[in-house]
């Protein structure tokens, strides 16, 4: 039992003494690491580039359709037969010009048999004024019962009333003969003849199509995502060819709108056909640098700027960029560097910077 015990005692000893030692080492290799200078790179070439002044251009591409700016469907108000077309498909006409002609027989018809109609109404009408005038005397003289005289004058009357609604049927006939004459709605061109002479025009069925013959441009883009507004100016293969001119929303799309542009210059493209365009979405002007210049950090953008012979880093506020260049709020006179990120946070790391002005 002695003899364990010693051998424990011994063992804890030992275990004691190789742990000072350790503790011993291990802070005079801590007090070594501690006196060695932290390494410096030697040196690097660096590019830097000076702020300069001028505009920044934002710019959204989308898929547009060349449409005419305006097209109709003409039909007729009053049904019936065609009795003759006026044009040929691409034929320019101006607003007002009789394109075709409805058949107009069946309504003369109609007009006539009225016009007999009144003239025998006005017969009888004559007659039954002359009747109650006969009965008015004899009533003045007591020959008359007053209920008869009265009798008399209704059906006066009741001829006159006739006479004014077979008039009011004959005005409606006539006014609609108007609609029989198929005219231009505005200046443009014919589109495509859809019914000839001697088919029948009932109301609701196109004759023909029409468009004004001058184009414009539609594309749709997503009210949340793009931010397009009226008076954009809108390119084609680097080109100003219009502005946009009207925004509305796409039924049944929510988020969806449609835009439309009104053409500075002529565009020889078939209607239907699909554009690649450019709409300028923003533009700014002022301290412009390149993007390659910027570093980002967590709390914002900086700089690295040549002062005193070394580089510094200075924060700055973006305004607008693009793919290759930044507008930011203030604007330094010092170099800046260019070139990678990593490359830029590292260049407080090296004893000599060589700047090479780009």
């Amino acid at each position: 039992m002695i003899k364990k015990i010693i051998i424990g005692i011994v063992s804890l000893a030992v275990v004691a003494g190789i742990g000072i030692k350790g503790r011993a080492l291990l802070m005079k290799r801590r007090a070594e690491v501690n006196a060695t200078a932290i390494p410096q790179k030697d040196a690097i070439n660096i590019p830097v580039v000076e702020a300069t002044q001028g505009d920044i251009i934002k710019s959204q591409k989308y898929l547009a359709v060349v449409a005419f700016d305006k097209s109709i469907k003409v039909s007729t108000k009053m049904a019936g037969y065609i009795k003759k077309l006026y044009v040929n498909e691409g034929d320019r006409v101006k607003k007002g010009t009789i394109v075709a002609k409805i058949d107009d027989q069946d309504i003369n018809s109609n007009i006539a048999l009225l016009k007999t109609t009144l003239n025998q109404q006005r017969n009888d009408y004559a007659l039954a004024k002359q009747i109650y005038n006969r009965n008015l005397k004899l009533y003045k003289i007591g020959g008359l019962p007053k209920e008869q005289l009265d009798t008399s004058k209704v059906i006066m009357e009741g001829k006159e009333s006739a006479i004014l609604a077979t008039k009011q049927k004959i005005a409606q006939l006539q006014d609609q003969k108007k609609y029989l004459d198929i005219k231009a709605p505005f200046d443009g061109i014919v589109d495509t003849i859809l019914l000839y002479g001697g088919d029948l025009a009932v109301t609701g069925k196109p004759i023909f199509t029409m468009s004004s013959g001058v184009k414009k441009l539609v594309f749709n883009f997503t009210l949340e995502k793009d931010a397009i507004k009226k008076g954009q100016k809108v390119f084609y293969k680097g080109e100003n060819i219009g502005e946009v001119k009207l925004i509305k929303s796409v039924a049944g799309k929510a988020g969806l709108a449609q835009a439309e542009v009104l053409l500075n210059k002529e565009l020889n493209i078939p209607v239907g056909s699909s554009i690649n365009i450019e709409v300028i979405t923003q533009k700014a002007s002022g301290c412009i640098i390149p993007n390659d210049t910027l570093i980002h950090k967590k709390d914002g953008l900086y700089i690295m700027v040549y002062r005193g012979e070394k580089f510094e880093p200075l924060k700055v506020e973006k305004v607008l960029d693009n793919d290759e260049d930044t507008i930011i709020s203030s604007c330094p006179k010092e170099k800046i560097a260019i070139g990678n990120e990593t490359k830029l946070s590292q260049l407080g790391a090296y004893n000599r910077v060589d700047i090479i002005k780009q």
